[in-house]
């Protein structure tokens, strides 16, 4: 287990590093922009900002590095929880495999509910209550997603052929994750920035996160195969010297 957690708190670094990058790149344009539409809206109301943009970036670049390393960790125990029972053949595959999956269910799934807008939108009054409606899909994407692995096991085990088995999951996934997006409530703040913007940055949100799970899966499976050979050599010198 503590080279599972070794390799996903380096894999989460590099994919933090991802992260910090693509945003920078994809994202500051869109943000600037918002600050912009913000700072011009609120003229007069607030003093300076305590933080420069520059300092705001670099906390920002450390703060997605330690969230890489700690969602790394989290990435190597599910890993190890579920590498046994993957039909994938390599740990390789398998790190790619687990990496795909966590990208859709963790940012695909909530994103298309409630994907992610700039700082000019958004009233800080209904922080409390878009971060509750957010985490509490995020959770449900967890289940849905467990639920529908767990049911393709079943079907497996039961000897249902593939086409059977395959719709059969998807009908039940896509049927669950409806009548979630038609339960959970709608964002309650308005948009009222150009659409150029929201899309530009939402686009550029997740870029950024599919640029942190590809570097992360990647890394972690070309950490695992090294652990693999290192592990495999050192035990050929121990029967070697006895």
């Amino acid at each position: 287990m503590i080279t599972y957690l070794r390799n996903g708190a380096l894999a989460g670094l590099a994919g933090g590093s991802a992260m910090a990058v693509a945003l920078h790149l994809l994202g500051e344009p869109s943000i600037r922009h918002a600050l912009d539409i913000e700072a011009a809206s609120s003229t007069g109301k607030e003093g300076a900002e305590m933080y420069s943009r520059g300092t705001q970036l670099a906390g920002g670049s450390l703060a997605l590095l330690l969230y890489g390393a700690a969602v790394g960790a989290i990435f190597g125990v599910v890993f190890a929880a579920v590498r046994h029972r993957s039909r994938l053949r390599t740990d390789f595959e398998r790190a790619l495999g687990l990496g795909a999956v966590a990208f859709g269910v963790l940012v695909l799934m909530p994103a298309l509910k409630y994907p992610a807008n700039p700082p000019a939108v958004g009233d800080p009054a209904t922080v409390g209550q878009r971060t509750v409606a957010y985490l509490t899909l995020v959770a449900i994407s967890c289940v849905v997603a467990i639920g529908a692995w767990r049911g393709s096991r079943y079907l497996r085990v039961r000897g249902s052929s593939d086409h059977v088995r395959i719709s059969a999951v998807a009908a039940g996934y896509v049927a669950a994750i409806a009548l979630a997006y038609v339960l959970w409530p709608g964002n309650p703040d308005a948009v009222d920035v150009p659409a150029t913007l929201i899309w530009r940055f939402r686009l550029a949100a997740i870029g950024g996160a599919a640029a942190l799970w590809s570097v992360l899966a990647l890394t972690f499976g070309w950490l695992s195969v090294w652990s693999s050979r290192t592990a495999g050599a050192n035990a050929g010198e121990f029967h070697a010297a006895r």
